[in-house]
């Protein structure tokens, strides 16, 4: 039963938790997710003034801020290790005759 549960219930559980994660970053992508943007959306729609004029008054402190600071140094993602390595195709060879 031990081996079951090291390679069967292991390599389903690591195969899931990639599904999740991609489904988790497609979702980040198209916009699902909530946050800012989700009130942004609400903020505009919001009949009072007062409330258009402190999201302006936030979005441009926030703006400022991000022009002052130096970007930081972009880190390179490590290579996934779902990707399988591609090794060099034999062709069939011919029967000697």
């Amino acid at each position: 039963m031990a081996w079951w549960r090291a390679r069967v219930v292991a390599s389903v559980r690591r195969a899931w938790l990639a599904v999740a994660v991609a489904a988790a970053r497609a979702r980040v992508r198209k916009g699902e997710c909530g946050g800012v943007l989700s009130l942004h959306r609400d903020v505009q729609t919001c009949g009072y003034q007062d409330v258009q004029v402190m999201w302006n008054m936030l979005s441009s402190e926030k703006e400022a801020a991000a022009g002052a600071l130096p970007k930081p140094p972009r880190r390179k993602r490590p290579s996934s290790v779902w990707r399988l390595p591609l090794w060099p195709v034999r062709s069939p060879r011919a029967a000697p005759g």
